[in-house]
């Protein structure tokens, strides 16, 4: 994440906060929530790969239940 430039941190930043809000839509955490750095980077590479906030929600969370 550190090689992005200051533009794509931001998008990064705003996707992973609609990641969060489908996350929290869908039932799979509920606020107050802090991802770990394992989970920050696996976000990071789903904004990469170009998955949805959605996708990316379910990505991280459908299989840890």
């Amino acid at each position: 994440m550190n090689d992005l430039s200051d533009v794509e941190q931001a998008k990064l930043f705003e996707w992973s906060r609609d990641a969060f809000d489908a996350a929290v839509a869908a039932g799979f955490v509920k606020p107050p929530w802090r991802p770990s750095p394992a989970m920050r980077e696996s976000l990071a590479g789903y904004y990469s790969a170009g998955l949805t906030p959605a996708e990316g929600a379910e990505a991280l969370f459908a299989t840890r239940q």
